[in-house]
């Protein structure tokens, strides 16, 4: 049980940093996307499957680079939810509080992520190629909504991930009930 304690705590601390650091890159990419301070993805240690320039025909306007961070922020707020759901599990763990309601509360919410995962990048598609393309002359405009394989793959993730939870309240219920019985 120590060594769950120790690893939660570390996992946590990690899970705390990426939370911070996920806003923060987001912001830092669309300051610096296309310009000659993109060094993170310039020098390949950052990738994105989004060029920016693919919808925009001419060079982004500070106004497009803040309403393409806003709009990031959908997925951004979606993946910080997530990591706020497994940092409150990873703490539960380091409280040796494994088979609980509460642990098994964060996996239902883990579950709902990935839901709202692949709704959110479906909206976050439309959203970016508007915004990116709104400078455009007209007739050069673009509203693409995308749905992959990714997306259906969240989706089934999820009811796996329900399910899980599903079973771990009621063995919670059962166990609760075993408790309480002479």
């Amino acid at each position: 049980m120590e060594n769950i304690q120790k690893y939660s705590r570390r996992v946590r601390r990690v899970l705390q940093g990426l939370f911070i650091l996920a806003p923060l890159l987001t912001l830092y990419y669309w300051l610096t996307v296309n310009t000659g301070m993109d060094a993170l993805f310039r020098s390949g240690i950052i990738e994105t499957d989004l060029d920016p320039m693919i919808f925009a025909s001419e060079p982004l306007t500070m106004t497009t680079r803040f309403l393409a961070f806003l709009a990031s922020m959908l997925p951004c707020g979606i993946l910080m939810y997530a990591l706020q759901q497994l940092i409150h599990l990873f703490r539960h763990y380091e409280n040796q509080e494994i088979f609980t309601l509460a642990t098994a509360t964060h996996y239902q919410k883990l579950g709902y992520v990935f839901f709202y995962w692949a709704a959110g990048a479906f909206l976050y598609s439309g959203l970016i190629t508007v915004i990116l393309s709104f400078n455009n002359p007209p007739g050069e405009r673009v509203l693409s909504l995308t749905f992959t394989g990714i997306d259906l793959l969240s989706i089934l993730c999820g009811f796996v991930v329900l399910i899980i939870s599903w079973v771990m309240k009621e063995a919670q219920k059962i166990a609760d009930e075993h408790m309480h019985t002479v």
